[in-house]
């Protein structure tokens, strides 16, 4: 009896031993999934810290000098976390700096001289977020954008604001903004259309045609108009 016993736990030891060399054995096998000879994952647990934290959103910028930074919004829109991840190789911390951001928000489009424009997810608003100091972005408030609907780019240095969700728009009530932002640090509203009906736009020439309640608003942009001009010339 006492010998069938002892074989019974030999058996029992030798069957929980396998287990868990068969449960190891799977975990790497899991874990061998993330490479492959042609495509590479590295997962949080072989990334900084700060990559393991929870972020609401992300913005990813090139400085023109050859480096690329990833920003993660983190800790309810009140801090971003930087990564070099110019080596990919060799993603480093940089480190994690506040800004003066009023809710979490949402990365919308990049702007001029190192800025993205950001719209908070609680329909407050929008703000910009200048990059110029990598190491030290600055969050500049908006206070005279409209809080639009969508926002579009309106050439390199501009934004084009609307109340309705499209260019052409039929809903009473509605507004349109022209935003100049080639400067981001000082965004300059210089337009905004009240109870607009419709809008067009010539993108030969990079122009806005804006219908309003006192009429006709045209909107030009002198550099695409006299590169047209040149176009034209030159076919003819």
């Amino acid at each position: 009896m006492k010998n069938k016993i002892t074989t019974m736990l030999v058996v029992s030891v030798l069957a929980a031993a396998a287990n868990t060399q068969a449960a190891s054995k799977s975990y790497v096998q899991t874990a061998a999934k993330s490479h492959s000879k042609a495509i590479v994952v590295d997962l949080p647990v072989n990334l900084p810290g700060l990559a393991r934290r929870h972020s609401e959103a992300m913005y990813l910028h090139s400085n023109g000098s050859g480096q690329t930074f990833l920003y993660l919004e983190q800790d309810q829109g009140k801090t971003l976390a930087i990564l070099n991840v110019t080596d990919l190789a060799s993603i480093r911390e940089l480190g994690i700096v506040s800004v003066a951001a009023t809710s979490p928000y949402d990365f919308v489009q990049s702007l001029p001289d190192s800025a993205a424009l950001i719209r908070y997810r609680d329909q407050s608003g929008f703000a910009i977020i200048s990059f110029k100091r990598h190491k030290q972005p600055v969050l500049v408030a908006t206070p005279g954008f409209l809080n639009a609907a969508i926002s579009h780019p309106y050439g390199s240095g501009a934004l084009f604001l609307a109340s309705t969700s499209g260019y052409d728009i039929k809903a009473q009530g509605s507004q349109f903004q022209v935003i100049d932002v080639s400067k981001p640090a000082k965004p300059e509203s210089l337009v905004t259309i009240e109870d607009a009906t419709q809008s067009l736009e010539r993108q030969d020439t990079g122009t806005l045609f804006l219908l309003g309640k006192t009429g006709l608003t045209v909107v030009r942009r002198p550099s695409v108009e006299e590169e047209y001009q040149l176009e034209a010339t030159y076919i003819d």
